[in-house]
């Protein structure tokens, strides 16, 4: 078949081309993409996407995808379809029948357990929104 010289000659082709090449192209990609995660549009579009999104829906399903465990994703399945993540400790307090409600142009979260009559209040949006002013802050 090959040679071995001709063998070790295509082996210096293929490292040429992934030096000359691929390098370049991964390291643009991930100088653009930095610059696109620090930009104030990117944040404030990201931000007011997560604030303007709305729902509410009663929990007919939970469900650990991936396994077991705090570190696995914990989701809540609600009656108006929407699939909903949360953290394992409300997860754990949350039961099916229970109300989970987002309202428009707001960070929070209502999640209303019927067994005790309580609300519990999560500001989801605390990243994005610290992330965002901070942008604005900076400009």
């Amino acid at each position: 078949m090959y040679s071995e010289k001709e063998i070790i000659e295509q082996e210096k082709d293929v490292t040429c081309v992934l030096l000359y090449v691929f390098l370049p192209i991964l390291f643009l990609a991930l100088v653009g993409s930095y610059f696109k995660g620090n930009s104030l549009e990117y944040n404030e579009r990201q931000y007011k996407e997560a604030n303007e999104y709305s729902f509410s829906g009663i929990v007919y399903e939970k469900k650990v995808e991936g396994g077991e465990g705090y570190r696995f994703p914990h989701y809540l399945f609600l009656n108006t379809g929407v699939r909903w993540q949360v953290n394992s400790l409300l997860y754990d307090k949350i039961q099916i029948g229970d109300s989970v409600v987002k309202k428009n142009k707001s960070d929070s979260v209502f999640y209303y357990i019927k067994k005790n009559n309580q609300i519990i209040i999560e500001d989801e949006n605390l990243y994005l929104r610290e992330r965002y002013f901070d942008k604005l802050k900076k400009k």
